[in-house]
């Protein structure tokens, strides 16, 4: 039917058929906008796209939304492993080896002294004697290489000091060992707890169990070669100080003796009795070969000295024999002068003159007759000086021996200090090694 009618630029154009209306649409001659009207609108004019002969429009998906990564599926969950766990474990028993149950107790008792915080197990202390005794073999023996190494070259060292080195150094190394051995000692069952834990932590995580656990038997937690080998290193070290000769003549003096003294070495006659040791050999221009030791003389020393010098007197202080009492006390003579020179230099002497004085009321004055007096004070006022300057401490000293021709045998050439002057070498040798 031509019942349709269109507007175009503003103008109406029409009737025409509705096929023909479709067809000027698809050409493109008019648009969907365009209006048109057919007696169906009444009074109404619509646009063409809102009525029966607009096309159908196209469906298609929904707009894509906005790109986001997928989620990552969670990862299962893996167990943790906590302290009861490592010391319940049959692995942890075969890595410890012998004494297992013994180790696991002072484990237990290590771990709730940290409050089961095993990262501050290190620092908890735990006794154990056999790393007191021999350190650096029970910590090859439990495997704790590093550490047993550290300890073996201490000792070693300790062991392999020449007597030439100062007295400090020697005692230095001496101390350093000891306060070596007490650590061991009180950390050496933390530092055990450690180690198998971190072997433990690694070996549990690896698969198929059963040949872990199994390797581990087999192997065992300690070995026998590494403790043994170092204590026999040590035994050597210790028996081959005494044979290696760090200066052939120095040596031979120092690990010779003196006559009538065939107890103790010379070398460790002067380490006992002096500070800053020290020794050296050289040839001199007519070419001898001379050995000499310098030193202090040390608080030991002195002591012995004092006490040698005054042990007649003391032997004889309630003798009432007094021709025994004198007798002792004329070895105080020769000293007698100087110590009152030395007492009055330092305004010391007269409180001790007051002491041995007549003139106290009965009863508190020493024996009041002309020898008890002049024995009393001669006996205080030899004491007074000799503590103070008799063989003083940090007095030098320096001692000379020649190497005879034959290399192997020495003679004693000079013995040079303050506190030696005027004195024979025999007495001198007799207070160091008394």
């Amino acid at each position: 039917m031509n019942d349709w009618y269109f507007e175009k630029n503003g103008e109406r154009g029409g009737p025409i058929r509705a096929d023909e209306l479709e067809a000027m649409l698809a050409s493109g001659t008019i648009s969907l906008t365009n209006l048109v009207w057919t007696a169906a609108f009444g009074s109404e004019w619509k646009r063409l796209g809102d009525t029966e002969l607009a096309p159908p429009q196209p469906v298609g998906p929904p707009p894509l939304p906005p790109r986001k990564p997928p989620a990552l599926l969670p990862k299962p969950e893996q167990a943790t492993s906590g302290p009861k766990d490592f010391l319940d474990s049959e692995l942890t028993e075969a890595l410890i080896g012998p004494k297992s149950e013994h180790y696991l107790a002072k484990w237990r008792a290590i771990l709730a002294k940290a409050n089961g915080d095993t990262a501050k197990v290190a620092t908890v202390t735990s006794w154990n004697w056999p790393a007191l005794f021999v350190p650096h073999a029970w910590l090859l023996y439990r495997k704790l290489h590093v550490l047993g190494a550290i300890a073996l070259v201490v000792q070693l060292v300790y062991v392999l000091l020449p007597e030439s080195v100062p007295t400090y150094v020697s005692r230095g190394f001496m101390f350093g060992y000891l306060g070596l051995c007490i650590a061991i000692a009180l950390y050496g069952n933390s530092w055990y707890f450690d180690a198998v834990r971190k072997r433990w932590d690694v070996l549990q995580k690896e698969p198929g169990q059963a040949a872990v656990l199994e390797r581990a038997r087999k192997t065992g937690g300690v070995t026998w070669i590494a403790p043994i080998g170092a204590v026999a290193l040590v035994i050597a070290a210790a028996v081959l100080s005494h044979v290696i000769t760090w200066s052939d003549d120095e040596a031979t003096v120092r690990n010779g003796f003196m006559t009538g003294y065939q107890s103790t070495t010379i070398g460790q006659a002067l380490a006992a009795s002096f500070d800053d040791a020290r020794w050296q050999s050289f040839t001199t221009d007519q070419g001898a070969k001379v050995v000499s030791f310098t030193g202090k003389i040390n608080a030991s020393l002195h002591a012995n000295a004092v006490d040698r010098l005054m042990r007649p007197v003391n032997e004889t202080a309630a003798e009432t024999d007094i021709d025994k009492r004198y007798g002792s006390y004329d070895t105080l003579l020769p000293y007698y002068q100087t110590a009152i020179a030395h007492l009055k230099a330092r305004n010391t002497l007269q409180p001790i003159a007051d002491k041995h004085s007549c003139d106290k009321p009965a009863g508190k004055a020493p024996e009041c007759n002309f020898l008890g007096v002049t024995f009393g004070l001669m006996r205080a006022v030899v004491e007074a000086w000799a503590d103070d300057a008799y063989w003083s401490v940090g007095e030098p000293v320096e001692i000379q021996w020649t190497i005879n021709p034959d290399g192997r045998s020495f003679s004693l050439a000079s013995m040079n200090s303050n506190a030696w002057k005027g004195k024979p070498f025999t007495e001198i040798f007799a207070v160091l090694y008394d």
